[in-house]
């Protein structure tokens, strides 16, 4: 049987994958604007703006609902169930 994890544990885990996530997911719509800007709106400055603004906003999207979930609750409550049960 696994070592049980501690709740700090699995916040920190979590903090560090909304942190790299957002890091990955900002850049990759930074890039997206960037080339967008240069082939097709002749260099201007919004669409790398927006790239960027999109990426940030689907990192805290994904973020928010990953801090939302307690998995480790929910697996908790589901054995004490079926103890009772037995």
């Amino acid at each position: 049987m696994s070592k049980p994890v501690s709740s700090e544990q699995s916040l920190n885990y979590k903090w560090d994958v909304c942190l790299s996530n957002m890091f990955v997911q900002s850049t990759v719509g930074l890039g997206i604007g960037i080339i967008s800007s240069a082939i097709m709106f002749r260099r201007a400055a919004w669409p790398v703006w927006g790239g960027l603004g999109f990426g940030l906003g689907k990192a805290y999207a994904d973020c928010n609902a990953k801090l939302r979930t307690f998995p480790s609750i929910h697996q908790e409550l589901q054995s004490n169930k079926t103890e009772e049960k037995k």
